[in-house]
Parts: C-alpha cells; structure tokens; sequence
C-alpha cells in the first residue's frame, strides 16, 4: 500500500563499495583482486578465469573454523582506477584490455585470464593507471556504448539486442538464432563476448536459411573473450571483425 509517512531505506553508493559474499575457507586480503568462483558463485581472491567483482576494500577472512561458504561479506571498491604494476605496459597500450591472473597480478594476455578493465594512462615504467569494472556491473552504458548481460541460454536475438555489445557467461553449448536482416535492416550491429572459461561455443545462427559470412552459422566464439562484431547487410549478416584465440 502507499507510504503515508517518511521512512529510512539502506542503500549504498554502487559504483563505489559493494559487500558480496566470501567462499568457504578462503581468506581476502586488503588490495586483493576478487573474483567469483564460477563453481560456487562466493567470493574469493581472484584465480584466473574468475568472473572479477571487485578490489577488496578490507581484509575479510573466512578461514575460521567450522566456516561456510557465505559466513561473512568482503567489501568492495568497484568501478575506480587503480594504479598497479602491468609487466611490459607501454604508451602504446593505452585503451587496451587489461586481465588479472592471480590476486596480485596483472597481465595484457587474455588466454585463460579474468578481464579486469582498461588501461588509461601509463604512471611509469611497468606500472599503469587501469580503470577497472566487473563485468556484473556491465548491463546498461559503458564508454558510452550499450550493454547487455545473456542469460545463459539458447534465445533468439531481437531488436532490443541490436547495436549492442552482448556479454554471455555460456556454461553449455548455447545457440543464438539473429532476427531477420528485413526488420534489421542495413546497418544494424551487435557484438558478442563470450566471458566465460567453459569449453563450448556460442553459435550464431541465421534466421531461417540467412546466412553469416555465408554460412548457414559461425561458431567461431568458443573461447573465454572471444569476440565477433557482426553487420547486417541488408541481405546477410557479415563478420567485421573478429578476436578469436
């Protein structure tokens, strides 16, 4: 029914800080990089292919005895920059995808590793200013593109999903069946990201007997960040380009 009287609400600023639950037995530092254990869904210091969540703000330690999984909450900063040691980073990679291996560790190579964000200014030999964001927080804007989080599932894409970036975290073999290019019509995009380290593909799939690149379906996106850019021709969809490891 409606308020008829003032009333206090607990919120809390969610670019900024976020308490998420911890695993069983694992123990997160101050400074760690957090990632989400794909298997159990809790928090832990981040291990490479972890969905990242989040810079730990304190130390939250779950190791005590007769721990759960969920005892206690880590707080985390989300969506800052953070200045941190990058082996090999240059002026050149400024804008370029930054991943973390570990929870102290930060590496330009994807292959196996947790996307943390972007690097945006070079401090100094080795160390770079990295504007970091899960990509839980992804649904929405960002750098002034859309963005939409897949539920993990086989769909059909509509036109609510174009000229998008499309982020699925697949754990099977998922088919994505494209709306027809006649309602598309040309010019109309979307992006795949496959997030997820599981060993199966996302297929993109033609409406009808349309095809992609010219065949009846692509599935090329198999690999944790693997990346395809498609346009709609009018007639066809085309791959513009393409990351795939």
């Amino acid at each position: 029914m409606p308020l008829t009287a003032d009333r206090n609400v607990n919120f809390y600023p969610t670019d900024e800080l976020i308490d998420l639950p911890v695993d069983a037995n694992a123990r997160i530092y101050k400074g760690a990089l957090v990632g989400r254990n794909r298997a159990t869904g809790y928090c832990r210091p981040l291990a490479a292919g972890d969905a990242y969540v989040g810079l730990a703000y304190a130390q939250a330690d779950n190791t005590f005895p007769g721990n759960q999984a969920g005892g206690i909450l880590a707080r985390l900063h989300q969506s800052v920059d953070i200045v941190h040691a990058l082996a090999g980073v240059g002026i050149g990679d400024i804008g370029k995808d930054v991943y973390g291996s570990g929870d102290d560790t930060l590496t330009l190579v994807p292959t196996g590793n947790s996307r943390i964000g972007r690097i945006v200014a070079v401090e100094s030999a080795g160390v770079a200013r990295v504007r970091v964001q899960p990509v839980a927080s992804l649904s929405g804007v960002h750098e002034n593109e859309p963005i939409t989080v897949l539920s993990d599932a086989t769909q059909t894409l509509t036109l609510d999903h174009m000229n998008r970036t499309l982020l699925m975290a697949n754990t099977a073999a998922r088919t994505l069946t494209l709306p027809p290019v006649s309602t598309v019509r040309a010019g109309g995009w979307f992006r795949i990201v496959k997030t997820s380290a599981a060993a199966f593909a996302i297929v993109l799939d033609g409406n009808a007997a349309e095809t992609v690149d010219g065949a009846a379906t692509f599935s090329g996106v198999d690999s944790v960040y693997d990346t395809a850019l498609l346009l709609c021709t009018g007639t066809e969809w085309i791959i513009l380009s393409r990351d795939i490891s």
